[in-house]
């Protein structure tokens, strides 16, 4: 059957270049100041930084359900049967569980990979099930190899401050208490073992020693050639440049991508953070 690949804007790809990839997208939702713009289609993640350093708190909310109901008729449309989408975790949002209800009033059959975290895990995820799927492999073995590759991946962040991420509701109570102690400095993770939430993974005194802990874990976790590596920041690029030279220094032989946190996710992160992840490769890819 002829086979579409979905992802949404937690992935840091824009719309241009999800098109490029040939992989439909939905644009999450930014709110500010009541104003509300559609992710990398009226907003862009420079826009979002500049709102962020003004010192706003832009709240975010999945795509409208009329975005996923024009996705799924567009889909038909295009003559696809069936589609594999690879949406931001859903301990953070209730996209997936939305767009799978969508396809289902629609009789469109539609795969859930749930990737327990966000930014370029899902970005090369959603990557490698379109290039499996130009191979002509069927979306049950597809699945399974992103499936696979997710058991064995990690995400770490270590935010300048915790307020955002506060706000917004997406800390375990235990990581939202951390960020009243002074003098913490919290390490986070969102990884299958938190169920795609984000709880407390370590905490130190310095954020020099909350960089240097952070690869420090990733070290320890068996990572070989065979792994993908991320250094992502919202506009920390000194920082997270030092942070990427740790990463090089221990990993010489691994590909390290470097990038921005995507806009929705920074708009939890605040400014000022980096964070870091690796995935397992995709088999075939």
């Amino acid at each position: 059957m002829k086979l579409a690949i979905i992802t949404d804007s937690g992935s840091g790809l824009s719309k241009k270049e999800a098109a490029t990839a040939g992989i439909y997208f939905l644009p999450l939702q930014i709110i500010n100041n009541e104003e509300e713009y559609r992710d990398q289609e009226t907003i862009t993640t420079e826009e979002v930084f500049a709102l962020l350093h003004k010192g706003d708190m832009p709240t975010t909310s999945m795509p409208t359900m009329g975005s996923m109901e024009r996705l799924i008729q567009q889909l038909k449309e295009d003559g696809y049967e069936e589609a594999i989408a690879v949406t931001l975790s859903g301990g953070l949002s209730s996209t997936a569980q939305v767009l799978y209800a969508v396809s289902k009033e629609q009789d469109f059959l539609l795969h859930i990979v749930e990737p327990y975290t966000t930014c370029n895990i899902q970005r090369y995820l959603a990557l490698s099930a379109k290039q499996l799927a130009d191979q002509g492999l069927e979306a049950k073995e597809i699945v399974q190899r992103l499936n696979d590759s997710i058991t064995s991946s990690n995400t770490l962040i270590i935010p300048d401050d915790l307020q955002h991420l506060k706000r917004g509701g997406r800390l375990t109570p235990l990581a939202a208490a951390l960020g009243g102690l002074l003098k913490i400095k919290p390490i986070l993770k969102l990884n299958t073992s938190t169920e795609g939430k984000i709880d407390v993974a370590d905490k130190v005194r310095t954020m020099s020693k909350a960089y240097q802990s952070a690869v420090d874990t990733f070290a320890a976790e068996g990572i070989t050639e065979d792994y993908m590596l991320s250094v992502l920041h919202t506009d920390a690029q000194d920082t997270a440049e030092k942070v990427q030279d740790l990463m090089k220094e221990r990993f010489p032989n691994n590909d390290i991508y470097f990038g921005w946190i995507g806009a929705t996710i920074s708009c939890h992160t605040g400014i000022g953070c980096v964070g870091i992840q690796y995935v397992k490769k995709v088999k075939g890819v």
